[in-house]
């Protein structure tokens, strides 16, 4: 008895000897451009021929839209305007969380100041970037769980599910967009114009116009009253379903049959469905012997992410892009 208790107990031991506590994936520092190995993932996205990127919120900083979680940031402004409402920039997001008429005002306050900034946002270097990917043939999609539309901006292409068959567009947005409203009703959309910007920065919640005209016929001809709908910005939250979940599962899939190059870029691996698509994606990318690279100026990469992710660029992508531009250019060169 005692024995196979011994045998157990040695086994353990070996078992936590030999499994990572922390990640082991590979950190190279941009601070250090001169180190070859570097380089030589830089050239490997260069060489690449179907590039993937899973983008999030840190590429727009440098375009004009702060990270929310900034000592100054929107964030800050909503706490200080409506305390005890959100405890986090999650909670916010999060529609099960909109229960009051107070988180309702304070999340469409947000909303609307977060728009204006939108507005107003110019893309980036690594907009540019992806555009010049684009144009050379060599990316193949941008999944982007961004809403502020900065890549049309850069000139690239939403993909249109309304025409799933015909589009071949470089952008796939997995939480979707700023630039529209859409009616809780009769769900039709509407642009995200500054005059609603303006309605949404005091709290309010603007009617759906097509609603109060079809009201205003029904009174004229004495009909009884219908519900006159309210617009939401067209954005995915926490706990909403996507309702083109099915059509981007199968761009996916299309996708991992091509792709020989992953680029995850300034997001927080903490969503469920971002997590598994770069998990799906990396095991294709790996099978063609290809890099799963994460940029991100901070480390967030935590154990779960062995074998999946092999290099964590540490800085900014603006400047990462820099360097591939660089080796893109001595590919070309030879």
């Amino acid at each position: 008895m005692y024995f196979r208790l011994y045998k157990k107990l040695i086994a353990l031991k070996h078992d936590l000897k030999n499994k990572p506590l922390v990640s082991n994936v590979v950190q190279l520092n941009l601070d250090f451009k001169n180190n070859p190995l570097l380089s030589n993932v830089a050239r490997n996205v260069a060489l690449s021929k179907n590039l993937i990127i899973i983008a999030g919120a840190g590429i727009s900083c440098s375009g004009g839209i702060p990270d929310f979680r900034s000592s100054n940031g929107l964030f800050e402004m909503i706490k200080q305007n409506y305390p005890g409402t959100f405890s986090s920039v999650r909670d916010l997001f999060d529609s099960n969380l909109h229960i009051t008429d107070k988180a309702v005002k304070a999340f469409y306050n947000f909303m609307g100041e977060l728009n204006k900034l939108v507005l107003k946002a110019e893309p980036t270097a690594t907009h540019s970037f992806i555009k010049k990917f684009a144009d050379m043939k060599k990316l193949k999609r941008v999944y982007t769980q961004n809403i502020d539309n900065l890549e049309e901006k850069a000139g690239l292409e939403f993909w249109n599910f309304e025409k799933f068959k015909r589009c071949q567009a470089q952008v796939v947005q997995l939480h979707g967009t700023l630039a529209n409203l859409q009616c809780k009703v009769c769900t039709n959309v509407y642009s995200f114009t500054q005059e609603y910007c303006d309605i949404f920065t005091k709290g309010e919640i603007p009617n759906c116009p097509e609603c109060e005209k079809r009201e205003y016929k029904r009174k004229l001809k004495g009909k009884r009253k219908h519900t006159i709908g309210q617009l939401k910005p067209a954005v995915i939250l926490y706990g909403d379903k996507h309702p083109k979940e099915l059509e981007i599962g199968k761009i996916a899939a299309y996708d991992q049959d091509k792709a020989d190059c992953l680029i995850i870029m300034e997001t927080s691996l903490r969503i469920p469905g971002v997590k598994c698509l770069i998990k799906k994606f990396a095991e294709a990318v790996h099978d063609r012997n290809g890099y799963v690279i994460m940029v991100n100026a901070t480390n967030v990469i935590t154990k779960e992410w062995n074998g999946i992710i092999d290099y964590q660029i540490k800085g900014t992508c603006d400047e990462w892009v820099k360097l591939v531009d660089m080796e893109l250019s001595n590919v070309k060169g030879n």
